[in-house]
């Protein structure tokens, strides 16, 4: 198991932060482009290579995000509609993961087909909004990466509504 740690600013206007291990290393940056309609992510690695785009599509009436790796690989990040709790689907299907979790609480998790790869954890009462990550498959560290931004982002459009 690995553990990351996301400390984003109090007052921000974009996101920009880094992604840090249990020793306080950054492991990856967060830095959102400035736009005036939808939002793009761009997420790099400690050296400052690119790992991977995230935009959050417009027009449409459920949260979605299309994710782009360097490598040329694409996963979208959408949404569903629940009462109680957020629901969020990993495409390519082929991939077999989905998010589920406790959306007023922040504590989710990434399942793979039916095993959980990973959780995410909101610390409370802390200044400013701080995640802990817990990676149980490594393989899959760069999509849970996007899957946490795309969550956060969720979180934060929720609060502003």
């Amino acid at each position: 198991m690995k553990s990351l740690y996301i400390k984003q600013k109090f007052f921000k206007i974009l996101d920009h932060y880094p992604i840090t291990d249990e020793n306080g290393e950054t492991v990856y940056q967060v830095d959102q482009a400035f736009r005036l309609i939808g939002n793009t992510v761009h997420v790099s690695n400690a050296y400052g290579q690119h790992i991977f785009t995230i935009d959050r599509v417009v027009l449409t009436l459920l949260p979605k995000f299309i994710v782009r790796f360097a490598d040329g690989r694409e996963i979208r990040i959408k949404s569903n509609f629940t009462l109680f709790h957020r629901d969020i689907d990993i495409d390519p299907d082929n991939l077999g993961l989905n998010v589920s979790g406790d959306f007023w609480g922040h504590e989710f998790s990434l399942i793979q087909r039916g095993i959980t790869v990973g959780t995410i954890s909101k610390k409370w009462l802390t200044f400013a909004d701080t995640y802990r990550l817990d990676i149980y498959d490594d393989s899959l560290q760069d999509v849970f990466i996007a899957v946490v931004i795309a969550v956060d982002r969720l979180i934060d459009e929720s609060n502003n509504n």
